[in-house]
């Protein structure tokens, strides 16, 4: 039996970012069209069906038993298409058309190099964005962003993502070099201000509930949005801080005014993987997993763990 006219892919896609966005007015937002065009479509789609996919009763819309079915069923068709087009193109020795990835700025500074001399020829166009990872996280599932190399993501619970973990890796105390007493975390370094990594940060956020979690007493506090300004206020001797080693791979010039040590209790870490919508990108997600692991490990960490050999023991590989 022919399908109907407006069973389509494009029907579904507009469907599917309805419900992923929240709502008919934010679809048409992200299309850059009206959301009477939107709610057409989707009329169109469920005349085509013969079955509502949405609740009009309710506010906000809720998805009917057969929307629920079409969210689950779409995913994998629209899947299917990007890589059965993907495959096709791959066949005839022609990469992705264009690709974005998202990473921290630390990150950023250290991979975006290896990834595009090593893989550049896999996609005819890149766009590689750098920043905060929780407006990475908005925009990636807005399908704004393709793939995300982050230690900050908190959607894992769902079902139509794939995850490759790179490495985990543990936070650690960054001190001024002058500041020579033994390191009691619960008091000292108390006279110090404490420079905060910004909680917009998904970072930043999980030091932050570390933080309550020892029940420290941050008399004063400066905050930053920068893991650089971060590390070279406490180089000049302006306070204390808690952040991760990447951040420190990327800062190299300000370690030798800094003293560095692992957490004295409380040891907790995060683990960076690549994350991408399932079965779209072929094994191109794993292979970005994978070089970003080689990168880490021969280039990276190597000069960190030469100045401070305990290191080595704070960092987990994955990939």
């Amino acid at each position: 039996m022919k399908p109907a006219q407006e069973f389509d892919l494009h029907a579904i896609q507009v469907f599917i970012l309805t419900v992923e966005l929240g709502g008919m007015s934010q679809c048409a937002g992200h299309l850059q069209i009206t959301q009477s065009a939107v709610s057409q479509t989707i009329a169109r789609l469920e005349g085509s069906i013969g079955m509502p996919l949405f609740d009009r009763s309710m506010r906000p819309l809720r998805l009917t038993t057969s929307g629920r079915s079409m969210v689950e069923r779409g995913r994998r068709l629209l899947a299917l298409a990007r890589s059965t087009y993907d495959d096709i193109r791959a066949g005839a020795n022609l990469p992705l058309s264009n690709l974005t990835i998202a990473m921290s700025f630390s990150l950023a500074n250290q991979l975006t190099a290896a990834i595009l001399s090593r893989l550049g020829d896999r996609a005819g166009r890149w766009n590689i964005r750098s920043g905060i990872s929780l407006e990475h996280q908005d925009e990636f599932m807005a399908r704004d962003i393709d793939m995300l190399l982050t230690g900050s993501f908190n959607l894992e619970h769902r079902d139509n993502l794939e995850l490759h973990p790179v490495f985990e890796e543990c936070f650690v105390i960054v001190l001024p070099a002058s500041y020579k007493k033994p390191l009691q975390i619960d008091t000292d370094p108390g006279e110090l201000p404490f420079i905060r990594f910004s909680r917009l940060t998904g970072m930043g956020q999980q030091i932050e509930r570390q933080i309550m979690r020892l029940k420290l007493g941050l008399r004063q506090v400066v905050e930053v949005e920068s893991s650089h300004q971060q590390l070279a206020l406490v180089a000049a001797g302006l306070g204390w801080t808690i952040t991760s080693p990447v951040c420190l791979s990327a800062s190299p010039e300000l370690l030798r005014k800094t003293r560095i040590e692992p957490m004295p209790r409380g040891r907790f870490s995060r683990t960076v993987q690549v994350v991408a919508r399932a079965g779209e990108l072929g094994a191109l997600p794993q292979e970005v997993a994978r070089l970003c692991a080689s990168e880490l490990k021969a280039v990276t960490f190597p000069p960190l763990i030469a100045q401070m050999p305990w290191l080595e023991e704070q960092i987990t590989w994955h990939a």
